[in-house]
């Protein structure tokens, strides 16, 4: 009864040592398929971040390229404004600058 006892109690152990191994591999197994998880997840996630900083960036370059346009087309009608006063005043100045000529000069 004894020896009996003891068989049971060591091919209990031999039971509870194969279920240690067999949950020592599962979560082995387990463990790595979460990791593996977690890595794609990771790559997953980096590929969105780099997709959105990527949109961001176009929309930057599409609004400073709108306001480049918007400001050389500024800088253009600037020009015309300038050039058209210039014509307008360029005969009255010159005849201003013979007349304050003559007057200093005298006229020969």
């Amino acid at each position: 009864m004894v020896l009996e006892a003891l068989d049971k109690i060591r091919e209990a152990e031999k039971d509870v040592e194969v279920m240690r191994q067999l949950v020592k591999e599962e979560l082995t197994v387990y463990e790595q398929e979460k990791t593996d998880a977690l890595k794609q997840k990771k790559e997953e996630s980096q590929k969105k971040v780099t997709c959105l900083l990527q949109e961001l960036e176009t929309q930057k370059e599409q609004q400073l390229q709108k306001e480049k346009d918007l400001l050389l087309s500024e800088a253009k009608e600037q020009n015309k404004d300038f050039e058209k006063k210039y014509e307008k005043n360029k005969d009255s100045i010159i005849d201003y600058v013979i007349e304050r000529v003559k007057e200093i000069y005298g006229s020969q």
